[in-house]
Order: structure tokens, then C-alpha cells, then sequence
């Protein structure tokens, strides 16, 4: 691991539920993780090398942050001083897989299985399970908090591709990534292209 947070957020766990005989949807936080749980039967990693097709619940974004943030927030330990923890997720962003991008669950996926990943709306959930769990009411203060950090709407940039680009699309991950680098290289260099700069310099 190049720094201590990587595996925290690329776990070298992947939660993929098998829900009916040949359908398989890969469990992303804050996106209906517990109801997946409840409704299907996990499998194991030989089975996922196995599979051609995953489903994937997208949410979008920025709801999807501040959500996880309130998550994050509300499990804190006692000891912990909410203003001083907000401060540092408001800095470093993603500290923790409830509140990272999809696009990092994403990557996730793609390094434990070729799947081509089938993206679905949130709306579409209950066609999958009848499982309702972990609603919350939204904490108005956590949108007004993150509405104007532009180093979150950067980042956020990546998951509204996937978002409103991929949409009811069946396309394996390079694809997106290349959507990326084709269409906002920008971004891609800046995010992307940096990472693997980073890691060329251990070959």
C-alpha cells in the first residue's frame, strides 16, 4: 500500500449477491447494501471470477456524500469531536467507504472480477428487493456544509459521469475509464492519470 488509508477505502473484500439463479449485484454503501444482504446470498471470490454480468445501484452523488457523511457522524465514538471530525472530512473527503466515491467501489470490483458492470437507478431497487432498511432523515446542515466545497464537486465530477453517462448501460469498467480520459482529460489527469504516474515510479 502506498499510503495507510488505500486499503481502508480498496479492500481486498468484495460483497457480490446472488438474488436470482444468474443475477448477481455488487453491494455499495450507502446504495442498499443492507436490503442486498438481506435479500441475497453472497458469493464467494471463485464464483466471481466466474461471472460475465453485475448489477450496480448508482445514487446520485453529492446525496449519496452527504449521506454517508451523516452515517460516518452518527457511529462516531464519544470521545470524538464532531465539528473537529467534519473539519477533516471537509479537507481530505473520502475517509471512509460510507461517504468515497462509486467510482472508488468501482474500481474496487474491477480489480477482483472482469465482470461487465450493469449500472441501475436507486429507483429501481425495489424491483431487486423488498428489503427497506437504514432511511434517514437528511441533515439540511451537512448539504449547506459540503454545497460549496469545489475539491468535492471535482471529485464528485467522476461519479456524475458514471451517473448520467452509464446509466441503464452494461459496459465493463476500462470503458468508462477510457469515457474519461476521451471526454474529460482534465479530470482524468488530474485524478487518474496522477495515481498511475505515482505507482510508475515502482515498476
Amino acid at each position: 500500500m502506498i499510503s495507510y488509508i488505500d486499503p481502508i477505502l480498496f479492500p481486498d473484500q468484495c460483497h457480490v449477491y446472488e438474488i436470482a439463479q444468474g443475477r448477481y449485484v455488487y453491494s455499495i454503501y450507502k446504495n442498499g447494501s443492507s436490503s442486498l444482504a438481506a435479500t441475497g446470498r453472497q458469493i464467494n471470490y471463485r464464483e466471481l471470477e466466474q461471472i460475465h454480468t453485475v448489477e450496480v445501484f448508482l445514487r446520485d452523488p453529492f446525496e449519496r456524500y452527504v449521506s454517508g457523511v451523516q452515517t460516518y457522524l452518527r457511529n462516531l465514538d464519544p470521545a470524538q469531536d464532531r465539528a473537529t471530525v467534519l473539519s477533516m472530512i471537509n479537507e481530505f473527503l473520502f475517509l471512509n467507504r460510507h461517504f468515497t466515491l462509486q467510482f472508488h467501489w468501482l474500481m474496487n470490483l474491477a480489480r477482483h472480477s472482469s465482470a461487465w458492470m450493469h449500472f441501475r437507478s436507486m429507483d429501481e431497487l425495489s424491483t431487486t428487493t423488498e428489503h427497506v432498511l437504514n432511511a434517514l432523515e437528511r441533515d439540511q446542515t451537512l448539504i449547506e456544509y459540503f454545497a460549496n466545497n469545489r475539491k468535492l464537486q471535482f471529485y464528485l465530477q467522476l461519479d456524475k459521469i458514471v451517473y448520467e453517462k452509464f446509466m441503464g448501460k452494461t459496459v465493463p469498467f476500462r470503458q468508462v475509464v477510457q469515457y474519461i480520459k476521451s471526454h474529460e482529460s482534465y479530470l482524468y489527469n488530474e485524478i487518474i492519470q496522477r495515481s498511475q504516474d505515482l505507482c510508475n515510479v515502482l515498476d
